[in-house]
């Protein structure tokens, strides 16, 4: 016996069954490769039996099979193209038990408190401008950098020459001094012997 049916926008589908002594209640539904459900069931006793099957070939593979709580939750996405899903409860108690089914798909698993709204999209501009003016700001100290990098190339291929050139003089003075100082040696030798 259906007891209430309720559909809401984010809820997704609400509805109860009251299922007497030793009795099942079974429902069917159809998805796409890729289609999201989300299925929570509570009841009034744990003494029962929860069993979600899915067609494959022609006949049916377990998916889901639980007994012995109060509540029930199940999430599952289709791998196959197309899927044929049926969902059974039973009693399990001496009593009728209630059960309260919600049923939610696709958009409805949404959380719609985390989808952007305008007003997010707003501070985003605000955001992006300042985003935008660091990157300039970047812009300027790269080209700011490059600058003084090629300064400092030209400066050190400046002093490499000078100290070449400095390298070279003192190499010529020693040189010119080691001629003039041998020169005078032999002239000395020189001297010492027609003494």
């Amino acid at each position: 016996m259906i007891l209430l049916l309720l559909v809401g926008l984010v809820e997704g589908v609400q509805f109860g069954y009251e299922v007497e002594r030793g009795e099942s209640i079974c429902f069917e539904d159809y998805f796409s490769q890729d289609d999201v459900f989300d299925l929570r069931v509570r009841a009034n006793s744990s003494n029962y039996s929860v069993k979600l099957e899915e067609s494959e070939q022609k006949k049916y593979v377990p998916l889901y099979e639980k007994s012995g709580a109060w509540e029930h939750n199940y999430q599952h996405q289709s791998n196959h193209r197309t899927s044929h899903m049926k969902y059974c409860f039973i009693n399990l108690e001496n009593d009728g038990i209630i059960f309260n089914i919600t049923y939610k798909t696709g958009s409805e698993l949404a959380d719609m408190q985390k989808v952007a709204k305008i007003s997010d999209l707003n501070q985003m501009g605000g955001h992006m401008k300042k985003l935008n003016s660091l990157l300039d700001d970047i812009k300027r100290e790269r080209s700011f950098l490059i600058a003084k990098y090629d300064f400092m190339s030209r400066i050190q291929g400046s002093i490499s020459k000078k100290q070449i050139v400095f390298g070279l003089m003192c190499l010529g003075i020693s040189l010119i001094i080691t001629a003039i100082t041998v020169n005078l040696i032999k002239r000395i030798l020189q001297q010492k012997k027609s003494q």
